[in-house]
């Protein structure tokens, strides 16, 4: 057998080598998450829910202020008040 030969297989053999050490890393983390059992209470939770009610009043308000400006600019009495 050629030496260069030798030094292929080789090297694919440290890549195979590599590549499944790689894979049984993977393996065992998603392993490892799939068993985590979550709690919906912790504190990093409820600072998730915080910034969600949050972004979701903010959008619950844009929507109210711009429905009321919206009916407000339609009012004859509103338009003469402010000369529009």
């Amino acid at each position: 057998m050629d030496p260069s030969d030798e030094k292929a297989a080789a090297t694919g053999v440290e890549h195979a080598d590599l590549a499944s050490r790689e894979n049984d890393v993977t393996v065992q983390l998603a392993h490892d998450a799939d068993d985590t059992v979550y709690s919906p209470w912790s504190p990093r939770m409820l600072r998730l829910y915080l910034v969600l009610s949050l972004s979701y009043l903010c959008g619950c308000l844009n929507g109210y202020d711009g429905s009321l400006m919206g009916g407000l600019n339609g009012m004859i009495s509103y338009q003469k008040y402010f000369n529009m």
